[in-house]
């Protein structure tokens, strides 16, 4: 890949009182010794430390020589972090004299968030200054994520429902089986792999990593294509067949296309549902939101994605006017390990992960910037902001699905940026498509 490193060095500044884990993104300087695969590499960066503490940088070199970057078909190598020395004196403190409007005493100040890739912290529920309930519910470790520069409120799934029924009553999701967990526990008013459950299991294989062979009543995850319907009581796809912009009352409608990213996984091709036309028979809907990446960065070379991407920039800009606000999702932080799997091992690393990411968030808002309201779906930052120690646990999950307790975090992040923004909708025949004329496909 263009412009990126020849080491992966994972690096947090991490609070000696608080454990706050606040990532150190290193770039490379300009000096002459980084062009040189067999050098001396020499790398800066800028960190802003926003909760009072002293910090001591932890971390490790998890690859020399680009070989975080499996790609083009090499196989992932064995994953053998270096520890980095630490001089006892490297530490820094943070101070805050009373203003700072990231202190824990001044959260409840902060206005409602609306950005789902606000950056925050976690923080443990026996530090907070105020009642936990009035925040989302935390993870397992009794951490509960609270962004620097806004607030989180607990959002019910039934409020949610009320939400979407009122402000996005037809919405396109394309994912993988993480957003299908998302979906789960939305459908589920919040029941699925909750302590509320009937089957009170959240620490079940389904729960903390695969959940592909459950057996869910409201949808059928087998199926590439679904209609879910979502109100008040819960979420359920339809059997039978319907116009699909004709939504009942009270009520939001969801066509999900399940794939692998863009990759030549997907069985049939992903470009086949496109090419039949998505919102002539599945409506305009006032949000698509888009999940890519985990497969992507697994089974696709750089180049082949870049080529795949372009044509799903292409239908995306015929398919949806600037009536529908794009949410793309980010994929899964991957930590700690590589994938060893027999016979089909997946190319993932932490920073190859991180670089795809980045070049799908950058397309979408070079292409749509100035003519859609992108919305960046965070779900990376909330699990890279955990303890390392905590991220280690994942290494037990060779899907890399973020646990139960996770995707509610991920949710109700999602929650808040819908229900607490709305933008005024332009009216159909006033929205602007996509020029259908300049629009050509690889068969």
């Amino acid at each position: 890949m263009p412009d990126t490193p020849w080491d992966s060095i994972l690096i947090d500044m991490v609070g000696t009182t608080n454990n706050v884990s606040v990532p150190v993104r290193l770039q490379m300087t300009n000096d002459v010794r980084n062009t040189r695969r067999d050098d001396v590499h020499v790398y800066e960066a800028d960190v802003e430390l926003r909760d009072a503490d002293e910090y001591r940088p932890r971390g490790y070199i998890e690859f020399r020589d680009a070989e975080w970057n499996p790609d083009g078909g090499l196989l992932p190598i064995d994953y053998v972090p270096e520890p980095l020395y630490v001089p006892e004196s490297a530490r820094v403190e943070a101070v805050d004299d009373g203003s700072s409007m990231y202190s824990l005493n001044r959260y409840l100040e902060l206005p409602l968030c609306t950005d789902p890739a606000a950056e925050g912290r976690w923080i443990h529920t026996d530090m907070l200054p105020f009642d936990s309930h009035l925040v989302p519910e935390p993870e397992n470790h009794n951490l509960v994520w609270l962004p620097y520069t806004c607030r989180l409120q607990r959002i019910t799934y039934t409020d949610f429902a009320s939400c979407l029924a009122t402000a996005y009553p037809l919405m396109h999701w394309y994912g993988d089986s993480n957003l299908r967990r998302s979906l789960k526990k939305i459908v589920s008013l919040g029941d699925w792999c909750s302590f509320n459950s009937t089957s009170n299991a959240t620490e079940t294989r389904s729960c903390l990593c695969e959940d592909y062979r459950d057996t869910f009543m409201p949808f059928d995850a087998r199926y590439r294509e679904l209609i879910i319907d979502i109100d008040q009581t819960g979420g359920r796809a339809l059997t039978q067949p319907t116009e699909f912009a004709l939504v009942p009352d009270n009520t939001a409608r969801v066509y999900l296309h399940k794939w692998e990213g863009l990759s030549t996984r997907n069985k049939p091709a992903w470009t086949q549902e496109f090419d039949a036309r998505i919102t002539p028979r599945y409506g305009n809907p006032q949000v698509a939101l888009i999940s890519l990446t985990n497969w992507d960065a697994a089974f696709s070379s750089r180049a082949y994605f870049a080529v795949e991407m372009q044509k799903l920039l292409d239908y995306v800009q015929v398919e949806y006017s600037n009536y529908t606000q794009l949410y793309i999702r980010t994929g899964q932080y991957y930590c700690c390990r590589t994938d060893q799997t027999p016979n089909a091992p997946r190319a993932y690393s932490r920073l190859r992960n991180e670089y795809f990411d980045q070049y799908v968030i950058d397309a979408f808002r070079e292409r749509f910037g100035h003519s859609h309201v992108i919305r960046i779906w965070n779900v990376a930052q909330v699990s890279e902001r955990l303890p390392l120690s905590v991220r280690k646990e994942t290494v037990k999950c060779p899907a890399n699905h973020a646990r139960a307790e996770v995707v509610e975090i991920e949710n109700q992040i999602l929650m808040n940026a819908m229900c607490n923004y709305f933008e005024p909708y332009v009216p159909m025949e006033q929205a602007s498509v996509g020029e259908e004329d300049d629009f050509e496909t690889d068969q």
